[in-house]
């Protein structure tokens, strides 16, 4: 069976030009994941473009017009990204930076003090228009943000308080100090090691072999509370935000979590085809024939995308273990 790679890069209409699409460009590449407040994706155009012979670049193409990217095989194409470009390259080929919706949320000006306020409504605040998603109970305390806008004030919250933001993929919503999407009801993608991935990056560790610190942060009444616990030499670093008012529970918090990640398992990435397209934040089942006692449930921390001449491949960056198969 002859499987053929295929792109769609829909660019929407500005106010200069109408609305037109792409089928062939050199390269794509998209990075995205929760530790990142903005997903990114670079495209690379061919330089015998139509459109090009006709029009200056700088009226084809703008700072903030809206780009949709499908990928897939065999004119099954997967919507991989959803955004705006952000930055035009003065060279030929052309390369266009794109960002996604946080590209309109971050320049969303702030002027907001509160004595008392909680994360969800201080988001629901500043960010009128978008669904929000934000841990509950995380009281923030007082606050004040002056002459400055979303991306700061998130900046700030993630740089100080651990809280990351994002927005969920495939949607407009956004997501606040929640890492994973343990209430999805999303099957998990499966990938068996030995058959159907392109290379493989990962170590299987013993639970002896395991070296892990965990960073917890807890956030009551705008009192930041921190411990970290674990083996000073770890290999992996795990920052992570709790809902817990006391030190006490935060400790038990961070060492119950620390426990849980001293366990058999694998570390690191594996590079698999283009389909499954695979999102981060939901889980991944690893199987393997020759070793069934290492088969798991991961989830999925970032996920980078390419397609260009070497083929359509996805780096898949994993987690923490969500569930062991045996």
């Amino acid at each position: 069976m002859t499987v053929a790679m295929c792109a769609y890069i829909l660019f929407s209409a500005n106010d200069i030009r109408k609305s037109f699409a792409i089928r062939k460009i050199n390269s794509v590449e998209i990075e995205s994941s929760w530790r990142m407040l903005t997903d990114t994706a670079t495209i690379t155009l061919p330089r015998n473009v139509m459109e090009f012979d006709r029009s200056k670049v700088r009226d084809v193409f703008k700072r903030g017009d809206a780009v949709t990217i499908y990928l897939g095989y065999n004119d099954r194409m997967y919507s991989e990204f959803s955004g705006y470009i952000s930055q035009v390259s003065a060279d030929i080929p052309i390369e266009l930076k794109c960002e996604d919706e946080m590209f309109m949320i971050k320049k969303i000006p702030v002027n907001f003090s509160s004595v008392d306020i909680s994360l969800d409504v201080l988001l629901k605040s500043i960010i009128k228009g978008y669904e929000i998603d934000a841990l509950e109970g995380c009281e923030l305390g007082k606050v004040r943000f002056t002459k400055t806008n979303v991306g700061a004030v998130l900046e700030k919250l993630q740089s100080e308080f651990k809280i990351y933001t994002y927005i969920e993929p495939g949607t407009k919503k956004i997501v606040s100090g929640k890492i994973y999407a343990d209430n999805s009801d999303e099957q998990a993608y499966m990938f068996d090691l030995d058959r159907n991935i392109v290379s493989n990056d990962l170590v299987y560790r013993n639970k002896d072999d395991v070296r892990v610190k965990v960073t917890g942060t807890a956030i009551k009444s705008g009192e930041k509370l921190e411990y970290s616990f674990g083996d000073e030499d770890a290999d992996k670093n795990i920052d992570w935000q709790f809902l817990v008012s006391t030190q006490k529970d935060l400790e038990e918090a961070v060492k119950r979590m620390y426990d849980a990640n001293k366990s058999d398992g694998f570390d690191g990435s594996f590079t698999g085809f283009g389909v499954p397209s695979v999102l981060h934040g939901r889980k991944a089942r690893l199987v393997s024939t020759r070793y069934p006692d290492r088969d798991g449930v991961y989830y999925i921390e970032g996920v980078n995308k390419s397609f260009d001449t070497g083929g359509y491949r996805q780096q898949i960056k994993i987690g923490n273990l969500y569930e062991r198969r045996n």
